[in-house]
């Protein structure tokens, strides 16, 4: 089992309890039902924080973390249990339904997906209600902010200032 890297608001915590998908559904749950979302590197979850957020209203309270499982988990890949369709990253619908199958059948805390932004790299669904998933440990956290460099981080990239002289 991999790292599991997340990006969250120092104020909320880690949310390890998979509260927010009871407030709002995303590609792989419906509303109402308990998950974490995790990436395959810190790269990924930065990326998803940015295609997730409009830009002038990112978080200054960010916290980049790292958590493993002391020892292996199983974990479901998410092509041993249904295949994608084709449009899978414009389709929820259908990415729901697997990630929904996936919770019912119980059979592991971790379902591997690819990422819609990238899909050569793998993001994570946590069902913080298995057993297995109370076993999944913070390893190391740490501050994190957007360089300002990054023409997403509401900051003035020096392309929006040339455009602006």
């Amino acid at each position: 089992m991999p790292s599991l890297w997340r990006l969250y608001r120092t104020r909320h915590g880690p949310g390890l309890d998979g509260i927010g998908g009871m407030f709002a559904g995303g590609r792989w749950h419906t509303q109402g039902q308990r998950v974490v979302y995790f990436g395959g590197s810190a790269a990924i979850v930065v990326l998803e924080r940015l295609a997730h957020a409009d830009p002038d209203l990112l978080p200054s309270d960010l916290q980049l973390a790292r958590f493993e499982f002391p020892e292996p988990v199983p974990e479901t890949k998410v092509e041993e249990f249904a295949a994608l369709p084709a449009n899978w990253t414009r389709y929820e619908d259908a990415t729901r339904r697997i990630g929904g199958q996936w919770r019912r059948r119980g059979s592991s805390c971790i379902l591997a997906v690819p990422s819609a932004i990238l899909p050569e790299e793998s993001n994570f669904v946590l069902n913080p209600e298995h057993p297995d998933a109370k076993r999944l440990r913070l390893v190391r956290a740490r501050r994190f902010t957007f360089d300002p460099r990054v023409p997403s981080s509401g900051q003035p990239s020096v392309t929006r200032l040339s455009k602006i002289t």
